[in-house]
């Protein structure tokens, strides 16, 4: 009995131990970051020869600071540089830099080769508020929100307005005419990127470009811009109406009031 005991504490700590170095070490991950301001970039996952034409599996993702990510592709820009040609070499784990990379224009083709097979590219008209105040850029991740308004579902001569979110996590191919690849063109001669522009081109699917088309028919649609590094999905999302914003406007700023105290623990 006594050496079961034993051999049970023993692998007790044996689980604690690993549980504490594991804490440890990611603790220290994130003072690493904290402290180099370390992101993610596109790197090269095998050594890529010059006129190499990249394809998903020869990228990886890698940790730099941030200070030397400048003209580095980022992962929220990795399907704009497949199907890319090399213009130089590009040894293993190495950054992949967009000066690396042959213009897209040289190949032909244009915008349609930034559309992945089975996809669409569709634009929408936006303007200075529903753009961002134009801050949205070629490669930047959106979400999409629609505000509608329709007859009352109670029978009168009232109107309802509902905004709601359309699509989230979008890919944008342009902004205006400026593509990725214009913008670093642009970039690598010292010239001034695009300015204003009064329409988006959005990576959807075939089904996701009717859905798009027929609301900015019937509405207006709104960008709301993303972290680079935000993949995620909300699944809680719901029609917000004004009897549905009288109701939890101060829910919602209980809970703002909550991730901030988080955030600044």
């Amino acid at each position: 009995m006594k050496e079961k005991l034993i051999l049970f504490l023993a692998i007790v700590c044996g689980i604690l131990a690993m549980v504490f170095n594991k804490l440890y070490l990611d603790g220290k991950l994130r003072d690493l970051n904290r402290r180099f301001e370390m992101e993610w970039v596109v790197a090269a996952s095998k050594d890529l020869a010059s006129g190499t034409v990249l394809t998903e599996d020869m990228v990886a993702k890698t940790l730099i600071p941030r200070r030397a990510t400048s003209g580095c592709v980022k992962p929220a820009q990795l399907n704009a540089v497949l199907g890319q040609k090399l213009r130089a070499s590009v040894p293993f784990n190495t950054p992949l830099m967009w000066s690396c990379l042959a213009d897209r224009d040289q190949r032909g083709g244009g915008l349609a080769n930034m559309v992945r097979e089975g996809d669409r590219a569709v634009s929408i008209p936006v303007d200075v508020t529903s753009s961002v105040t134009g801050l949205v850029e070629p490669n930047d991740h959106v979400d999409i929100l629609g505000t509608f308004t329709f007859p009352s579902t109670k029978g009168d001569s009232q109107l309802d307005t509902v905004t709601l979110t359309i699509l989230q996590n979008v890919t944008v191919l342009a902004t205006g005419k400026q593509t990725s690849a214009s913008s670093s063109a642009a970039m690598m001669s010292g010239q001034q990127r695009g300015g204003a522009y009064s329409t988006v081109t959005l990576l959807v699917t075939p089904k996701e470009a009717e859905m798009l088309v027929f609301a900015m028919q019937k509405g207006r649609l709104t960008l709301t811009l993303r972290s680079p590094s935000d993949v995620s999905s909300a699944r809680d999302l719901t029609n917000i109406n004004f009897n549905y914003l009288e109701r939890k406007v101060g829910e919602f700023n209980e809970n703002r009031q909550e991730r901030l105290r988080g955030a600044n623990r």
